[in-house]
This record gives structure tokens, C-alpha cells and sequence, in this order.
């Protein structure tokens, strides 16, 4: 598969550095619950990441060698989407079918589930290790003052662009310090054509980050929430100025993909860019290892790379940052080894798999990029490089995360939907928020 020989290579290494420590297991009578007679322990890890199942089976493989009596099995609801995994998996949690190891695909979602008691506490398991998490890891969030979770696949975010695009327009790749003024520019000088011709300049999805973006290098924590916790933050100019930027790019400027056409159509944004519909693109640098995969999104540009703009007068550097997180279900029988494998498959299991940033502190982030990229032919590299190792680079990594965010993020994004399809007023929305807001926070009393 993709990624092949590098991923070879990379465990011809390990084999032979790991030698001494290999052993060889055979097979076992193994009991439902997944004890065995010979002291055999069997581990189900339940993800949605059905494309990249050879490269888990080699992270277990790996592990095995290391611990033999540990066998991880893989199972993939979803396949390759984790909403429908959510559906799938939270009932079988409810179920009380067992299972050890789930994911989920950002802390929003993970707190959630953590609040609900999907997950068990994993304080006291760092504690008997000796190891503390913050030592450990660059991204440490806790839910009700605890950790249920381990970070892994670190998903920054930068804008994608098509460079052939950028060429034709005279435009050099944009610095770093660059503005969302910049960007507006940009958008105009890269929007050409018409009708079911037209290549527009930029493009926003439909999930709630588009709805706050600007505010990622001008506020220092959770765009919806008072930095304290008080109370909602819809009310904060930054929170206005930038919907109705957004409004302008789509509405006004006519350089954004409308926000009527992204969710009538239910637009995929990779089929937008790869298909050359769209010039450039906020998004996490999960979508790297696609960008030079010519069997799924064939293509005959370079794809190069800017740093997330700054908004109005705000310092440059700042980008929004989360990850997965990989949790011990409630149900699991082998809490112990289900902690010990995450641990594995977020630190040396990241560079097994090779297609995503590792959460360890003090790794080479460009190391992790270049495991990704099998065709550099495709990809501005340089660029890359330029954005990931950027001297002012500040991860925005939210602490302010309560249980209820998805249905506070949900109810953003509805009530900004009216403003974008011009179907009611900003201050309107703007009200509303603070009004609905206010009243989701006082039914969940989590302040």
C-alpha cells in the first residue's frame, strides 16, 4: 500500500535494533472475554481509520515482539468517517459490549464521552508508570480536572494552495506573517471564470472552526466561552467582525465558495481542490498524505502551503492545533495492557504508521511531514517546511472544553447559517447566540 517502502524500511530497522527483545508466541485457547490459559491477553482497538489497517497491524506486530503475551486486534466502523463510527461504537459502550481501546477524533468529541463515563480515568496508570503527561506529551487535556485520554495524529492547521493557480496570478507564496487582508487579496486576484467554469479564489466548509477562524490568533483559548468560564463569548467583536468577513468573501466578493452551495450541495472539500474548483484552503495538515495520491485524487498540480493568517493587528505564528485522542473503554478487562499498547501507539506507534504528526514534545515536525509524502513531485516541500518550522509558531490548544461543546458548537453553527444564507440579520444571530448560549451553559451547570 501507500507508504510502503518507507514503512519497511523503517521496521527492518526496528527488528533488527529490537532483536534481542523479539520472541515468538503461538497460538492459544483464547475465551471470549479475551483471557486465555497460557496467560494470553487479547486487546480490541476499535477505530474508524479502515484505510491505514496494515499499518496498525504493524504497529501490533511490533508490539508483540516486545510483549508477547498482548495480541491487539482491529476493528473499523465508519470506514474512514468517524461520525458514523460515533453512532455505531457509543452503543455498543451503552451495550456493554467489551472493547479496550477507542478513539475519537478531536478533544470536543472525546470530552463528550469522557463526561458520560465512556472512558476510565487514566491518572493513576501515568502515576504507576512514573511518567507525567506533560513531560510527555505537547497536548495535554483533561475533562473534570482528569486524563481519559491519549494525544496522538497532531493535527495543526495551515491553507493549502494550488501553486499552478498562484503562478498564473503573478502571486508569490504568501510569507508568514501574512494578514486575512492578505488572504481577501489573494481570494480576488485567484478567482477567474464563470458558471460551472469558475475557479474561486478560497474556500470555507461547513464545520464550526469556519465559523471563528480569525479568532484563533486573536483570543487564547475556546473562541464560544469567556475565557473564565463566565459565560458565552459570541458577544466579542472579533466573533462579529469575522462572520461577516466571511459573508463578504462568499456574498460581496464573490471569491468564496457559498456557504448556500457547501451545504445544499454537501461539498467535499478534497474533491474541490483536487479537482482544481478552488485555489486555496484552510485546513489541518491531516490531509497531507492524500496530497500526492495520484490513484485516489488524481491530479497535475503542486500543492504548496501558507501559514494561518493573522487577524487584523494580532501577532503572527498562531495556529489552531488538536489531535485524536485514544482512550480505555469502561468495558475493557485489561485496563493495564490497554494503557500500555496507547502508550506504544502514540509515541513509537506514530512513526510506525508514518502518516501523521506525533504529539511527543520535542519531536521533528517536518521529520513526521516527510514520512507522509511518498511523491514529492506534487508538493512544495520548501514551503512546508517554511510553515511547520515557522520561529513563531504558538500551537492554540483549548483548555476551556466542557462536556456540552458539540451541542454548543452545533448550536453556533445553525444560528450562523442564517446570517450566511441571508436569512436573518448578524446582530440578530449575534443576540441569539448570547441568549441560547447562555441558557445551554445553565442547563448543563458545568459553570
Amino acid at each position: 500500500m501507500k507508504k510502503g517502502k518507507k514503512i519497511l524500511a523503517m521496521l527492518m530497522a526496528a527488528t533488527l535494533a529490537m532483536g534481542a527483545l523479539s520472541g515468538c508466541s503461538g497460538g492459544s485457547n483464547t475465551s471470549k472475554n479475551g483471557d486465555s490459559d497460557d496467560g494470553t491477553v487479547n486487546l480490541k482497538f476499535v477505530s474508524w481509520y479502515k484505510n491505514y489497517k496494515d499499518l496498525d497491524e504493524k504497529v501490533a506486530e511490533e508490539y508483540k515482539k516486545l510483549h508477547p503475551n498482548v495480541n491487539v486486534t482491529f476493528e473499523y466502523y465508519g470506514d474512514m468517517t468517524a461520525t458514523e463510527y460515533y453512532k455505531k461504537v457509543d452503543l455498543m459502550v451503552m451495550g456493554g459490549e467489551e472493547m479496550d481501546i477507542l478513539m475519537t477524533s478531536a478533544f470536543p468529541e472525546h470530552a463528550q464521552r469522557a463526561g458520560s463515563g465512556a472512558y476510565i480515568a487514566l491518572d493513576e496508570y501515568f502515576e504507576k508508570e512514573g511518567v507525567k503527561p506533560e513531560e510527555e506529551y505537547s497536548i495535554v487535556q483533561k475533562v473534570n480536572d482528569k486524563i481519559y485520554g491519549i494525544p496522538g495524529d497532531v493535527k495543526s492547521w495551515f491553507v493549502l494552495m494550488n501553486k499552478d493557480y498562484l503562478d498564473e496570478a503573478g502571486l508569490p507564496v504568501p510569507e508568514l506573517d501574512w494578514t486575512w487582508d492578505d488572504y481577501r487579496e489573494y481570494a480576488k486576484k485567484l478567482t477567474k471564470g464563470d458558471g460551472a467554469d469558475k475557479v474561486y479564489g478560497s474556500y470555507f466548509h461547513s464545520w464550526d472552526h469556519y465559523d471563528y477562524m480569525g479568532m484563533w490568533s486573536t483570543y487564547p483559548d475556546n473562541p464560544m466561552f469567556k475565557e473564565d468560564m463566565s459565560g458565552v463569548n459570541f458577544d466579542d467583536p472579533d466573533f462579529k467582525d469575522w462572520l461577516q468577513f466571511r459573508y463578504d468573501l462568499e456574498n460581496v466578493d464573490k471569491t468564496s465558495v457559498p456557504y448556500s452551495d457547501v451545504v445544499s450541495m454537501n461539498m467535499n472539500y478534497r474533491d474541490k481542490f483536487f479537482n482544481g474548483e478552488i485555489a486555496m484552503l484552510p485546513i489541518g495538515n491531516f490531509i497531507v498524505p492524500e496530497l500526492d495520491d495520484q490513484d485516489k485524487y488524481p491530479h497535475d498540480f503542486t500543492t504548496t502551503f501558507a501559514a494561518m493568517p493573522a487577524w487584523k493587528e494580532a501577532e503572527d505564528g498562531t495556529t489552531y492545533t488538536e489531535s485524536h485522542f485514544y482512550s480505555v473503554s469502561k468495558t475493557s478487562k485489561h485496563p493495564q495492557e490497554a494503557y500500555d499498547f496507547i502508550r506504544y501507539y502514540t509515541t513509537e506507534g506514530m512513526k510506525i504508521r508514518g502518516i501523521s504528526v506525533s504529539a511527543q514534545k520535542g519531536i521533528d515536525k517536518m521529520e513526521f511531514m516527510n514520512m507522509q509524502i511518498e511523491d514529492p513531485t506534487y508538493i512544495d516541500v520548501d514551503a512546508l517546511d517554511k510553515v511547520m518550522n515557522n520561529p513563531k509558531w504558538k500551537d492554540l490548544i483549548y483548555t476551556n472544553v466542557p462536556t456540552y461543546n458539540k451541542e454548543m458548537s452545533q448550536l453556533m453553527v445553525d444560528e450562523c447559517s442564517k446570517f450566511l444564507l441571508g436569512t436573518d440579520s448578524l446582530d440578530n444571530v449575534v443576540s441569539s447566540l448570547m441568549n441560547n448560549g447562555s441558557k445551554l451553559m445553565k442547563e448543563k451547570g458545568d459553570n
